[in-house]
């Protein structure tokens, strides 16, 4: 009976000694390839479909690729915005990204930056900023 108390005693210390990481991407959770974008400005819209720009998101990391260097971003969803922050270049040491020429093909123009999320379903999103729509479909 000693020994029985004794290991029950030791899996609850071993359970409660280590923290899961039970957080996830939720509905944003999985690849989405750009399929346009729309200024605001001028009601231009580019047809992204040929390009493989894409937004893959899993766990609390985003990576951008097919813009040019792949990206990764930590972001956070606050009611209907999407705040993509901490922008580093995907490689051994992963730096910071010290131009926003290198975000700029993302659609992303700052280093702190909000998205309102217009779309989020099992197959499309769309997010918009002050200057832009984009449109995405899930892969």
């Amino acid at each position: 009976m000693k020994k029985i108390i004794y290991l029950m005693t030791l899996a609850a210390l071993l359970c409660t000694a280590c923290e899961l990481d039970t957080s996830d991407s939720g509905r944003f959770e999985g690849l989405w390839k750009m399929q346009g974008v729309d200024s605001l400005a001028n009601g231009k819209h580019v047809d992204m479909t040929q390009r493989q720009v894409a937004y893959a998101f899993q766990s609390k990391l985003l990576q951008l690729r097919g813009g040019g260097a792949s990206i990764f971003c930590r972001f956070e969803q606050k009611g209907d915005s999407l705040i993509l922050s901490d922008p580093r270049k995907a490689g051994s040491n992963n730096p910071p990204v010290e131009s926003l020429d290198a975000l700029r093909p993302y659609g992303v123009t700052a280093f702190r930056m909000p998205f309102y999320i217009e779309r989020l379903n099992g197959k499309q999103m769309v997010l918009k900023s002050d200057e832009i729509r984009m449109y995405f479909d899930k892969y």
